[in-house]
């Protein structure tokens, strides 16, 4: 989509909008790449961004935040230092994967760690469920054992 509405900010993001923009401003189908940039970048796509995005790319708000809620991997909201990703896929789920979150949320409010924990669906790690991520870093043949171990270095 070509960029070429002014920019409305409210956050001081301007020169990480303008940046990503001109980064995929001669891409087709560009608005998920830039949606990725953002959250890449800060971890979240802020509210206040997607007013003026959504102006650069002549696209609604509507059609934006659209997007971000359809998929389930776009935060709006920034997260905590540690994130959780557990996978909630068919191969995870038979393997314990819910009982296993259950534990580790029970286990993350006793000790009062404030963490993010999300499902995630397929990290493609099937032959070696249940897995989950822990800021990105991919661990398979999860254990309850080795994601509190995981955590608590991540917390460090």
């Amino acid at each position: 989509m070509p960029i070429n509405q002014p920019l409305n900010f409210q956050r001081n993001d301007k020169p990480l909008l303008k940046k990503i923009l001109a980064e995929h401003q001669d891409k087709e189908g560009n608005l998920l790449p830039i949606l990725h940039s953002i959250q890449d970048e800060l971890g979240f796509i802020p509210q206040s961004l997607i007013s003026p995005l959504a102006e650069a790319l002549n696209l609604s708000f509507a059609e934006i935040h659209g997007v971000i809620s359809f998929y389930s991997h776009f935060r709006t909201i920034a997260p905590k230092k540690v994130v959780i990703e557990i996978c909630q896929a068919e191969s995870c789920q038979s393997m314990g994967a819910r009982q296993l979150k259950e534990e580790l949320v029970n286990y993350l409010q006793k000790n009062k760690f404030d963490v993010t924990v999300e499902n995630i669906y397929c990290l493609g790690l099937c032959a070696q469920s249940p897995a989950a991520t822990i800021n990105n870093k991919a661990i398979a043949k999860l254990t309850l054992d080795k994601i509190k171990t995981s955590v608590e270095r991540a917390l460090v």
